[in-house]
Protein backbone atom coordinates (compact mmCIF):
# COMPACT_ATOMS: atom_id res chain seq x y z
CA UNK A 1 0.00 0.00 0.00
CA UNK A 2 0.98 3.61 -0.65
CA UNK A 3 -0.60 6.86 -0.35
CA UNK A 4 0.56 9.99 -2.86
CA UNK A 5 -0.74 13.44 -1.53
CA UNK A 6 -2.56 16.51 -2.93
CA UNK A 7 -1.20 16.78 -6.87
CA UNK A 8 -2.47 20.48 -8.13
CA UNK A 9 -1.39 19.76 -11.87
CA UNK A 10 -4.70 17.35 -12.09
CA UNK A 11 -6.42 19.89 -11.31
CA UNK A 12 -6.11 22.30 -14.24
CA UNK A 13 -7.93 23.88 -16.88
CA UNK A 14 -9.62 27.23 -18.60
CA UNK A 15 -9.20 30.38 -16.79
CA UNK A 16 -11.86 32.81 -17.74
CA UNK A 17 -10.19 36.03 -15.64
CA UNK A 18 -12.24 38.52 -17.43
CA UNK A 19 -15.38 37.39 -15.50
CA UNK A 20 -14.25 36.96 -12.14
CA UNK A 21 -15.74 35.02 -9.35
CA UNK A 22 -18.71 33.93 -12.21
CA UNK A 23 -16.23 32.66 -14.47
CA UNK A 24 -14.94 29.89 -11.82
CA UNK A 25 -13.80 26.32 -12.58
CA UNK A 26 -13.66 23.31 -10.17
CA UNK A 27 -9.92 23.63 -11.06
CA UNK A 28 -9.29 27.29 -9.90
CA UNK A 29 -11.19 26.49 -5.93
CA UNK A 30 -10.12 22.70 -5.06
CA UNK A 31 -7.76 22.76 -2.25
CA UNK A 32 -5.02 20.14 -0.39
CA UNK A 33 -7.43 18.61 2.34
CA UNK A 34 -3.73 19.15 4.60
CA UNK A 35 -4.77 23.30 4.73
CA UNK A 36 -8.38 23.00 5.50
CA UNK A 37 -8.77 25.03 8.53
CA UNK A 38 -11.55 24.18 11.51
CA UNK A 39 -13.92 27.05 10.61
CA UNK A 40 -14.52 25.77 7.07
CA UNK A 41 -18.36 25.13 6.53
CA UNK A 42 -19.13 21.23 5.29
CA UNK A 43 -15.93 20.45 3.12
CA UNK A 44 -17.11 18.09 0.41
CA UNK A 45 -13.71 15.58 0.31
CA UNK A 46 -12.18 13.54 -2.39
CA UNK A 47 -10.00 10.36 -1.67
CA UNK A 48 -9.08 8.66 -4.50
CA UNK A 49 -8.77 4.57 -3.73
CA UNK A 50 -6.52 3.53 -6.63
CA UNK A 51 -7.30 -0.75 -6.64
CA UNK A 52 -8.79 -3.18 -8.83
CA UNK A 53 -7.75 -6.44 -7.22
CA UNK A 54 -11.27 -6.78 -6.34
CA UNK A 55 -12.23 -7.04 -10.06
CA UNK A 56 -9.28 -9.12 -10.90
CA UNK A 57 -10.09 -11.69 -8.07
CA UNK A 58 -13.64 -11.68 -9.80
CA UNK A 59 -12.47 -12.48 -12.78
CA UNK A 60 -13.53 -9.16 -14.58
CA UNK A 61 -11.51 -6.68 -16.84
CA UNK A 62 -8.65 -4.98 -14.78
CA UNK A 63 -8.05 -0.87 -15.18
CA UNK A 64 -10.08 0.94 -12.62
CA UNK A 65 -7.01 1.64 -10.53
CA UNK A 66 -6.03 4.37 -12.87
CA UNK A 67 -9.64 5.74 -12.35
CA UNK A 68 -9.69 8.46 -9.68
CA UNK A 69 -6.86 10.64 -11.70
CA UNK A 70 -8.70 10.64 -15.28
CA UNK A 71 -11.97 11.56 -13.26
CA UNK A 72 -10.32 14.45 -11.40
CA UNK A 73 -9.44 16.07 -14.39
CA UNK A 74 -12.54 15.20 -16.31
CA UNK A 75 -13.81 17.07 -13.02
CA UNK A 76 -11.39 20.05 -13.08
CA UNK A 77 -12.44 21.97 -15.91
CA UNK A 78 -16.25 22.28 -14.65
CA UNK A 79 -17.85 25.81 -13.96
CA UNK A 80 -19.20 26.50 -10.65
CA UNK A 81 -22.99 27.15 -10.66
CA UNK A 82 -23.64 26.68 -6.80
CA UNK A 83 -22.28 28.28 -3.57
CA UNK A 84 -18.69 26.73 -3.22
CA UNK A 85 -17.31 28.59 -0.51
CA UNK A 86 -13.88 27.29 -0.65
CA UNK A 87 -15.33 24.08 0.46
CA UNK A 88 -13.68 21.04 -1.83
CA UNK A 89 -11.11 19.56 -0.89
CA UNK A 90 -8.78 16.55 -2.24
CA UNK A 91 -6.61 14.61 0.33
CA UNK A 92 -4.69 12.70 -2.47
CA UNK A 93 -4.75 8.76 -3.66
CA UNK A 94 -4.64 5.42 -1.65
CA UNK A 95 -2.51 2.63 -3.88
CA UNK A 96 -3.23 -1.03 -3.84
CA UNK A 97 0.04 -2.37 -4.46
CA UNK A 98 1.15 -6.19 -4.77
CA UNK A 99 -2.72 -7.40 -4.73
CA UNK A 100 -2.67 -6.79 -1.24
CA UNK A 101 -6.60 -5.27 -1.19
CA UNK A 102 -6.63 -5.88 2.74
CA UNK A 103 -3.52 -3.50 3.69
CA UNK A 104 -4.61 -0.94 1.47
CA UNK A 105 -8.20 -1.15 2.94
CA UNK A 106 -6.97 -0.69 6.33
CA UNK A 107 -5.48 2.87 5.39
CA UNK A 108 -8.97 3.58 3.36
CA UNK A 109 -10.80 3.06 6.63
CA UNK A 110 -9.02 5.18 8.08
CA UNK A 111 -8.82 7.80 6.03
CA UNK A 112 -12.76 7.20 5.76
CA UNK A 113 -13.03 7.63 9.27
CA UNK A 114 -11.27 10.93 9.74
CA UNK A 115 -13.04 12.80 7.78
CA UNK A 116 -16.13 11.44 8.89
CA UNK A 117 -15.15 12.06 12.74
CA UNK A 118 -14.82 15.67 11.61
CA UNK A 119 -18.13 15.60 10.28
CA UNK A 120 -16.22 16.54 6.76
CA UNK A 121 -18.50 15.01 3.89
CA UNK A 122 -15.98 12.05 2.07
CA UNK A 123 -16.47 11.47 -1.85
CA UNK A 124 -14.77 8.32 -2.57
CA UNK A 125 -13.26 7.74 -6.19
CA UNK A 126 -12.65 3.93 -6.37
CA UNK A 127 -11.44 1.66 -8.48
CA UNK A 128 -13.70 -1.52 -8.43
CA UNK A 129 -16.43 -1.94 -6.34
CA UNK A 130 -14.71 -3.58 -3.19
CA UNK A 131 -14.20 0.25 -2.60
CA UNK A 132 -17.67 -0.13 -0.97
CA UNK A 133 -16.84 -2.43 1.80
CA UNK A 134 -14.08 -0.20 3.22
CA UNK A 135 -16.23 2.85 3.10
CA UNK A 136 -19.25 0.93 4.72
CA UNK A 137 -16.48 -0.03 7.28
CA UNK A 138 -15.89 3.56 8.59
CA UNK A 139 -19.23 4.88 7.94
CA UNK A 140 -20.62 2.10 10.42
CA UNK A 141 -18.56 3.36 12.87
CA UNK A 142 -19.74 6.96 12.70
CA UNK A 143 -23.48 6.14 12.40
CA UNK A 144 -26.37 3.94 14.04
CA UNK A 145 -29.66 4.23 12.03
CA UNK A 146 -27.92 3.49 8.58
CA UNK A 147 -29.18 2.96 5.33
CA UNK A 148 -27.41 1.69 2.42
CA UNK A 149 -28.11 2.97 -1.53
CA UNK A 150 -26.05 1.16 -4.45
CA UNK A 151 -26.63 2.88 -7.95
CA UNK A 152 -25.94 -0.49 -10.18
CA UNK A 153 -26.59 -3.46 -12.54
CA UNK A 154 -25.93 -5.82 -10.05
CA UNK A 155 -26.66 -6.60 -6.41
CA UNK A 156 -22.74 -7.23 -5.90
CA UNK A 157 -24.06 -9.72 -3.03
CA UNK A 158 -21.90 -12.86 -3.72
CA UNK A 159 -20.14 -14.88 -1.24
CA UNK A 160 -16.40 -14.38 -0.34
CA UNK A 161 -14.67 -17.38 -1.78
CA UNK A 162 -12.76 -16.97 0.62
CA UNK A 163 -11.61 -13.77 -0.12
CA UNK A 164 -13.18 -10.57 -0.65
CA UNK A 165 -13.52 -9.38 -4.71
CA UNK A 166 -15.61 -6.15 -6.19
CA UNK A 167 -18.76 -8.66 -6.60
CA UNK A 168 -18.82 -9.43 -2.79
CA UNK A 169 -18.89 -5.68 -0.70
CA UNK A 170 -22.56 -5.76 0.19
CA UNK A 171 -22.88 -9.26 1.53
CA UNK A 172 -19.35 -9.04 3.28
CA UNK A 173 -21.86 -5.59 4.81
CA UNK A 174 -24.58 -7.98 5.45
CA UNK A 175 -22.12 -10.04 7.52
CA UNK A 176 -21.09 -7.26 9.59
CA UNK A 177 -24.49 -6.38 10.45
CA UNK A 178 -25.29 -9.47 10.98
CA UNK A 179 -22.12 -9.77 13.71
CA UNK A 180 -22.59 -6.27 15.44
CA UNK A 181 -26.21 -6.63 15.57
CA UNK A 182 -27.35 -3.93 12.93
CA UNK A 183 -30.04 -4.41 10.70
CA UNK A 184 -29.25 -4.48 7.01
CA UNK A 185 -30.76 -2.25 5.44
CA UNK A 186 -29.86 -2.37 1.77
CA UNK A 187 -31.82 -0.59 -2.03
CA UNK A 188 -29.77 -1.27 -4.88
CA UNK A 189 -31.14 0.44 -8.03
CA UNK A 190 -31.06 -0.13 -11.36
CA UNK A 191 -30.48 -4.19 -10.58
CA UNK A 192 -30.25 -6.17 -13.98
CA UNK A 193 -32.24 -9.30 -14.36
CA UNK A 194 -29.57 -10.36 -16.94
CA UNK A 195 -26.99 -9.02 -14.88
CA UNK A 196 -27.63 -11.40 -11.47
CA UNK A 197 -28.10 -14.80 -11.24
CA UNK A 198 -31.45 -16.65 -9.80
CA UNK A 199 -28.89 -17.18 -6.57
CA UNK A 200 -28.41 -13.95 -6.27
CA UNK A 201 -31.71 -12.90 -6.66
CA UNK A 202 -32.68 -15.41 -3.94
CA UNK A 203 -30.00 -13.99 -1.58
CA UNK A 204 -31.67 -10.76 -2.16
CA UNK A 205 -35.08 -11.77 -0.66
CA UNK A 206 -33.29 -14.00 2.07
CA UNK A 207 -31.50 -10.63 2.86
CA UNK A 208 -34.52 -8.33 2.86
CA UNK A 209 -32.86 -6.38 0.10
CA UNK A 210 -35.26 -3.61 -1.14
CA UNK A 211 -33.96 -3.81 -4.94
CA UNK A 212 -35.30 -1.56 -7.61
CA UNK A 213 -35.10 -3.27 -11.17
CA UNK A 214 -33.28 -0.98 -14.03
CA UNK A 215 -37.55 -1.65 -15.56
CA UNK A 216 -38.87 -0.37 -12.90
CA UNK A 217 -37.37 2.93 -13.29
CA UNK A 218 -37.39 2.84 -17.08
CA UNK A 219 -41.12 2.75 -16.45
CA UNK A 220 -41.70 4.98 -14.08
CA UNK A 221 -38.98 7.50 -12.99
CA UNK A 222 -41.33 9.18 -10.24
CA UNK A 223 -42.58 6.04 -8.98
CA UNK A 224 -38.72 5.31 -8.47
CA UNK A 225 -38.50 8.61 -6.32
CA UNK A 226 -40.95 8.25 -4.23
CA UNK A 227 -39.90 4.98 -3.28
CA UNK A 228 -36.75 6.15 -2.54
CA UNK A 229 -38.04 8.79 -0.41
CA UNK A 230 -39.86 6.93 1.77
CA UNK A 231 -37.39 4.35 2.00
CA UNK A 232 -34.89 7.02 3.41
CA UNK A 233 -37.07 8.42 5.85
CA UNK A 234 -36.30 5.58 8.10
CA UNK A 235 -33.03 6.56 8.70
CA UNK A 236 -30.53 9.06 10.10
CA UNK A 237 -27.86 8.46 7.70
CA UNK A 238 -27.20 7.68 4.40
CA UNK A 239 -23.98 5.91 2.37
CA UNK A 240 -24.77 5.71 -1.56
CA UNK A 241 -22.41 4.14 -4.10
CA UNK A 242 -22.42 4.62 -7.27
CA UNK A 243 -21.59 2.05 -10.05
CA UNK A 244 -20.51 3.62 -13.65
CA UNK A 245 -22.10 0.04 -14.45
CA UNK A 246 -25.76 0.93 -14.08
CA UNK A 247 -25.56 3.14 -17.14
CA UNK A 248 -26.37 1.96 -20.36
CA UNK A 249 -23.05 1.06 -22.58
CA UNK A 250 -23.96 4.31 -24.74
CA UNK A 251 -23.59 6.12 -22.49
CA UNK A 252 -20.81 4.21 -20.61
CA UNK A 253 -18.35 2.35 -22.34
CA UNK A 254 -15.31 2.86 -20.23
CA UNK A 255 -16.16 0.49 -17.37
CA UNK A 256 -15.63 -2.74 -15.82
CA UNK A 257 -18.60 -4.49 -17.02
CA UNK A 258 -21.12 -2.90 -19.78
CA UNK A 259 -24.94 -2.93 -19.75
CA UNK A 260 -27.63 -3.50 -21.90
CA UNK A 261 -30.68 -1.42 -21.02
CA UNK A 262 -29.02 0.63 -18.29
CA UNK A 263 -30.19 3.74 -16.84
CA UNK A 264 -29.40 7.34 -18.53
CA UNK A 265 -27.54 9.86 -16.97
CA UNK A 266 -31.10 12.15 -16.59
CA UNK A 267 -32.77 9.24 -14.39
CA UNK A 268 -29.24 8.30 -12.36
CA UNK A 269 -28.68 12.57 -11.68
CA UNK A 270 -32.45 13.00 -10.62
CA UNK A 271 -31.92 10.08 -8.58
CA UNK A 272 -28.88 11.86 -7.00
CA UNK A 273 -30.85 15.06 -6.44
CA UNK A 274 -33.71 13.34 -4.17
CA UNK A 275 -30.89 11.92 -2.20
CA UNK A 276 -28.88 14.40 -1.70
CA UNK A 277 -32.08 17.11 -0.59
CA UNK A 278 -32.73 14.71 2.02
CA UNK A 279 -29.55 15.90 3.64
CA UNK A 280 -29.32 12.33 4.93
CA UNK A 281 -26.47 11.72 3.00
CA UNK A 282 -23.61 11.56 4.56
CA UNK A 283 -20.77 9.40 1.84
CA UNK A 284 -20.80 8.67 -1.31
CA UNK A 285 -18.28 6.56 -3.64
CA UNK A 286 -18.47 6.04 -7.58
CA UNK A 287 -16.76 2.58 -8.53
CA UNK A 288 -15.59 0.60 -11.94
CA UNK A 289 -14.77 3.07 -14.31
CA UNK A 290 -12.28 1.88 -16.42
CA UNK A 291 -9.85 4.33 -18.75
CA UNK A 292 -8.56 1.18 -20.93
CA UNK A 293 -12.10 0.97 -22.81
CA UNK A 294 -13.57 4.38 -22.44
CA UNK A 295 -14.17 6.47 -25.71
CA UNK A 296 -13.18 10.01 -26.09
CA UNK A 297 -12.97 10.30 -22.62
CA UNK A 298 -17.10 10.01 -22.14
CA UNK A 299 -17.96 7.88 -19.44
CA UNK A 300 -15.06 10.27 -17.03
CA UNK A 301 -17.24 12.96 -17.89
CA UNK A 302 -19.78 11.55 -17.15
CA UNK A 303 -18.49 10.24 -13.75
CA UNK A 304 -17.53 13.98 -13.17
CA UNK A 305 -20.81 15.58 -13.35
CA UNK A 306 -22.26 12.68 -11.31
CA UNK A 307 -19.64 13.73 -8.69
CA UNK A 308 -20.88 17.35 -9.11
CA UNK A 309 -24.51 16.74 -8.06
CA UNK A 310 -22.83 15.63 -4.89
CA UNK A 311 -20.15 18.88 -4.26
CA UNK A 312 -23.06 21.09 -5.27
CA UNK A 313 -25.70 20.64 -3.05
Amino acid sequence: MKKTPFNKELWTGRIDSEDGELGLRIHQIIKDYSTLEETTSQPKVIVGFCSEEGVERNKGRVGAKDAPDFIRKSLANLPIHFEANNSIFDVGNIYCDDHNLEDAREEQIHQVDTILRQNHFPIVIGGGHETAFGDFLAFAKNYKKIGIINLDAHFDLRKPTPISTSGTPFYEMSEYCKQHDILFNYMPIGIQELGNTTALFARAEKLNVNFILADEVHFNLNLTLDKIREYIAQFDAIYVSLDMDVFDAAYAPGVSATTINGLSPFQVKYILKVLMNSNKVKLFDLVEYNPQFDVDNSTSKLAAQMIYEILRR
